[in-house]
């Protein structure tokens, strides 16, 4: 890397990490691959993980820009034939140029096809590989001109801007983990980031204790395969789930879990409509009031406040602020 570029390079750097604390967790990527093509350029990318098995790629999540999902349906006709993905993951990082040309033959054919309809005629590819599990984390930069082939300078830039892309994303999924916890109730929660084949981004060791008291323990790098039968199943929202006295949230941004877990306490065997009635008595209403909102007889409200108040054993309605926000 020549001196000429060290400037456009720790600016691309510092409006990277800048992203990585500002920028929503759904945007981020299309954020940085468009501040990424300013120096390096390509017309659609992809990013991901995976990982390497003897078909060859197997994809845990993905993210696709200027790209569509049709390009992923087609590659699965032809990933057997994709001998760049091999050299690429041949070392635990790595980073190479290829061209459409470099896969000749008839048995490529195929190969070619798919590489010439989608715009990949050149590619540049960085990955960072774990040599025991194979899995990996790569981003593929492609150029549909012919003559826009990969230069050796371009191949060195990626491999040094590659693992600053992984951090960004990490933090930035991390500063999104830290927003789902409210500021009151942030200490009870421990947290988590898993992709759907249940891989741990991330995950303190109380989150990991916790699971493991609920769900049990099938490979500390992973989510127990019963809870990720829970969390992947129909259904994309984001959803609560209270196990062997353990509560877990978790949201879904494309294929990627954010988890937070805490054991759960008294607020948490408020029934949704006793909860209910508690955040209204909570907002300052009186029980004649919250009666009139919810269409119940005054006598129904104040059984249930009875009903609440012995459950979380209290005796004052400023109380409640506090006990409900763990549940909010």
């Amino acid at each position: 890397m020549g001196n000429n570029i060290l400037p456009q390079y720790s600016s691309l750097l510092l409006a990277l990490y800048r992203l990585a604390q500002e920028c929503p967790v759904q945007q981020f990527q299309d954020a940085a691959l468009t501040l990424l093509k300013a120096t390096l350029a390509f017309d659609s990318s992809m990013w991901g993980t995976a990982t390497m098995n003897a078909d060859g790629i197997d994809i845990h999540s993905i993210h696709l820009h200027n790209s569509s999902p049709a390009m992923l349906a087609a590659y699965e006709k032809v990933k057997h034939r994709d001998t760049a993905a091999v050299q690429v993951t041949a070392q635990p990082a790595l980073t190479i140029g290829f061209c459409v040309d470099d896969f000749p033959g008839d048995d490529n054919a195929g190969l070619r096809q798919f590489l010439n309809d989608f715009g990949h005629r050149n590619f540049l590819i960085t990955s960072s590989i774990h040599p025991a599990t194979r899995f990996v984390q790569w981003v593929s930069l492609y150029r549909a001109r012919l003559e826009a082939r990969c230069q050796p300078a371009e191949v060195d830039l990626l491999a040094c801007l590659a693992p600053h892309l992984m951090q960004a994303l990490a933090i930035n999924r991390l500063v999104h983990l830290d927003r789902l916890s409210h500021d009151v109730v942030r200490a009870k929660w421990s947290v988590a980031i898993a992709d759907q084949r249940g891989v741990l981004y991330h995950a303190d060791e109380r989150f990991k204790s916790l699971v493991a008291s609920a769900w049990g323990r099938d490979d500390p790098g992973r989510l127990p395969s019963a809870l990720l039968a829970r969390l992947v199943g129909d259904g994309k929202g984001p959803r609560t789930l209270m196990h062997e006295g353990v509560i877990l949230y978790c949201s879904r941004e494309q294929d990627v879990l954010f988890l937070k877990a805490r054991a759960a306490e008294a607020v948490d065997t408020l029934s949704e409509r006793e909860f209910l009635v508690a955040r209204l008595l909570a907002g300052g209403l009186t029980h004649k009031e919250v009666a009139t909102q919810l269409h119940r007889s005054p006598e129904t409200i104040r059984t249930q406040i009875k009903a609440i108040f012995n459950k979380l054993d209290i005796n004052n309605v400023a109380l409640l602020g506090t006990l409900l926000a763990v549940r909010e």
